[in-house]
């Protein structure tokens, strides 16, 4: 063996990292070592979060530069330059995550900058051939996106998120976007207001399959706004890509759909490739994904999984979160994880923000449910603004009171679900939120409603 660590480390994102700085703060004396095959900062800094945040807003400016005229205001000939927001993307990407592998050295933290593969319970190896053996190995292997099984699709050059962000270098005139979840929706609106047409297909009943079906709905009337077709309940499709480098969607019941571009957004898996899972006695459940205990342990007791490797909750936030959870577990401080009050945040505009359960998944968990909705039409400040578009809604247990989630639908919604999340972080009663007075003329008024609707039954 080259060398033994007491910490060994794969994948240098943003749950990766944290755990490898976090047990140098905790305990200086470990040796640390951590491999990352592309880029230090995972797939969030260079190919999801940020860059995807930058051009959504530029996808903004543009949209409300257009609209001006219905505030009084004069803008001729709005046009985006694509290549000049995709070099402010990696302008802040590179001041964001420019440095690489330099605090991990400036820590004295080893840094591998190649493949490496799980290859046994404390064993890795080097894509060179070296091997390396370690007390307690990290899986932070990040996720990647799927192909799902539709006719013509595999093999295919369409896009995922990585391709959808750095390989155009100008808007396509038509994109098709398979997936209606919070990337496929964010990509949508970011393409349709540079200036494609865009059709979105979903084979879920409604699109944003995962959140509640009435906020979802809310979020229909702002994506048709925008120009972008929606096709929801495409059950049964067969994709073909021809020569010219077109593509057609034959959808059964519906027309054909052609375009210049098809992005696939409908899912990611984690990135167990590479790696002998088995030989490391590492187990996987019939989704794919590992069997891990509540300290995120694997079925190997020396291995632990984190982030988007867990093939749940794929959310940065979350792997922060489990980052921590790992950490302590190592040192021998086991904190049980708690995932009952996770926010997600769909950053379209409007935002989609909702934290526990949609009023369908508190029926069927077995809830007698109470619901309480405020339409932000009915809302001075947003009429203000000019976004009358979407909801508030909070769900609760009709015998015990108790909040079980809340979603928003409108302007800053990733900001205002925190006091939902905060409410059910404390178990709050309803009447405590809904009896609070809350400024005028705000968008919380809104939340403040939908609360006292749920007293009101």
């Amino acid at each position: 063996m080259d060398q033994r660590y007491d910490i060994f480390v794969i994948g240098g994102g943003g749950t990766g990292s944290e755990v490898a700085f976090s047990l140098r703060r905790h305990d200086p004396s470990l040796s640390i070592c951590i491999a990352e095959r592309d880029k230090f900062g995972g797939e969030c800094n260079h190919y999801g979060c940020v860059p995807t945040k930058v051009m959504l807003h530029s996808a903004k400016v543009a949209a409300t530069a257009r609209a001006a005229g219905r505030f009084g205001v004069r803008v001729h000939d709005v046009s985006v330059d694509f290549p000049a927001v995709m070099a402010r993307a990696r302008a802040i990407i590179d001041e964001q995550s420019g440095e690489q592998e330099k605090p991990f050295l400036d820590n004295g933290i080893d840094v591998i900058k190649d493949e490496v593969r799980l290859i046994g319970t404390n064993e890795v190896e080097i894509a060179d051939g070296r091997r390396i053996l370690a007390d307690k190995i990290v899986l932070a292997t990040g996720s990647e996106a799927t192909c799902p099984p539709i006719p013509g699709l595999d093999g295919t050059p369409f896009w995922t998120n990585k391709e959808a962000i750095w390989t155009p270098t100008e808007v396509p005139r038509s994109l098709i976007v398979l997936g209606t979840g919070a990337i496929g929706t964010e990509f949508a609106q970011i393409y349709a207001r540079f200036g494609a047409r865009v059709t979105q297909v979903e084979i879920a009943p409604h699109i944003l399959p995962l959140e509640d079906a009435e906020a979802a709905a809310s979020m229909v009337p702002a994506l048709e706004e925008d120009g972008i077709t929606i096709r929801e309940d495409a059950t049964s499709c067969e994709i073909h890509h021809f020569d010219d480098g077109t593509w057609k969607i034959h959808i059964d019941d519906g027309d054909d759909i052609m375009a210049d571009e098809l992005l696939v957004a409908t899912g990611r898996k984690p990135c167990f490739d590479e790696h002998d899972l088995a030989a490391a006695g590492v187990e996987l459940d019939d989704a794919q994904r590992p069997i891990l205990d509540d300290t995120l342990r694997t079925t190997s007791p020396g291995v632990w999984a984190g982030g988007d490797a867990t093939g749940d909750l794929l959310f940065t936030h979350v792997g922060g979160y489990e980052a921590e959870i790992i950490t302590q577990d190592i040192l021998g401080r086991r904190t049980p994880k708690d995932y009952r009050v996770v926010p997600r945040v769909t950053f379209t505009d409007p935002e989609i923000a909702s934290v526990g359960l949609t009023e369908a998944g508190a029926r069927e968990a077995g809830h007698e449910v109470t619901t309480g909705v405020a339409r932000f039409e009915w809302n001075e400040r947003a009429e203000i603004d000019g976004s009358t578009f979407g909801l508030v809604k909070v769900v609760a247990d009709a015998r015990s009171g108790e909040l079980l989630g809340g979603h928003i639908v409108g302007q800053e919604a990733g900001a205002m679900i925190h006091e939902i999340v905060a409410a059910m972080a404390g178990r709050i009663p309803t009447e405590a939120v809904g009896n609070a007075i809350h400024a005028y003329p705000t968008l919380s008024e809104s939340v403040k409603s939908a609360f006292l609707q749920l007293e009101e039954g």
